[in-house]
C-alpha cells in the first residue's frame, strides 16, 4: 500500500506549483507557527532544515526566522551503514556535498548538532499528523532518537512537516515505527497536535 502511495504522491507533487498569493500565505503560516512555538519556549537554540529535492517545498523561509533568533542551524547527513542521520552545523554560505541518496549535505568536518526543531519534508500527510516519507525510515528513526535525547535533557523537541495542501491524503497507513509530527504547515493552514 505505502509503495503505491509513494509512486502516486511523487507524481502528484511533481506537478504542484504555488502562485504568488499561495507563496505569501505559506510565509505567513510558517511565521505564525514559529511565533507560537517560541511564545511557549524561549530556550530553543538549535534547528535542522532539509535541502529541497524533487519539488519539495523550499524551507528557506525558516532560515530568516532562525537567523533573527540566533538559532544554530543544521542539515541531515545520511549514514547508510547505520541507516540513520546525523545533523551537521550549516549556514546558507556553506558549501554542500552530494550525499549517498543524492541530497546536498554539509561536509563531514562540520560540528554535530542536536536540533530541537526539525523541519521535515514529506510525500503525503493526513489530518492526524502522520506523514508518508520516502521509505528509508531515516526521519522516523531520527525523530524517535531525538525525542528520547531531549526528554532526558528536559528540553523541547518539535517536528514541523512542510508540505503542499494538495499532498493531503485521507489516512496514511501507520506502522509501529512511524512517528507523527507535532505540526504540519501548508500554504493554507497549520495542523497541530495541541
Amino acid at each position: 500500500m505505502k509503495k503505491i502511495l509513494r509512486i502516486l504522491a511523487k507524481k502528484k507533487r511533481s506537478e504542484i506549483t504555488l502562485d504568488i498569493k499561495s507563496k505569501n500565505n505559506l510565509v505567513k503560516q510558517i511565521k505564525y507557527c514559529l511565533d507560537n512555538i517560541f511564545s511557549y519556549d524561549q530556550n530553543i537554540k538549535t534547528a535542522s532544515l532539509y535541502y529541497p529535492i524533487n519539488n519539495e517545498i523550499e524551507p528557506f523561509q525558516f532560515v530568516t526566522y532562525f537567523k533573527g533568533r540566533n538559532i544554530v542551524m543544521s542539515m541531515p547527513v545520511i549514514n547508510m551503514i547505520k541507516k540513520s542521520m546525523l545533523f551537521k552545523k550549516w549556514s546558507p554560505d556553506d558549501e554542500l556535498r552530494i550525499g549517498p541518496l543524492g541530497n546536498p549535505e554539509p561536509t563531514y568536518e562540520k560540528k554535530i548538532i542536536f536540533p530541537q526543531i526539525m523541519i521535515v519534508p514529506m510525500l503525503m500527510f493526513d489530518r492526524k499528523l502522520s506523514r508518508l516519507g520516502y521509505g528509508g525510515g531515516y526521519y522516523d528513526k531520527s525523530i524517535s532518537n531525538l525525542k528520547k535525547h531531549f526528554q532526558k535533557e528536559k528540553q523541547s523537541f518539535i517536528t514541523i512537516g512542510l508540505t503542499y495542501s494538495k499532498q493531503e491524503f485521507e489516512k496514511i497507513p501507520n506502522e509501529d515505527h512511524d512517528m507523527k509530527l507535532d505540526y504540519i504547515v501548508t500554504e493554507k493552514e497549520i495542523l497541530s497536535r495541541s
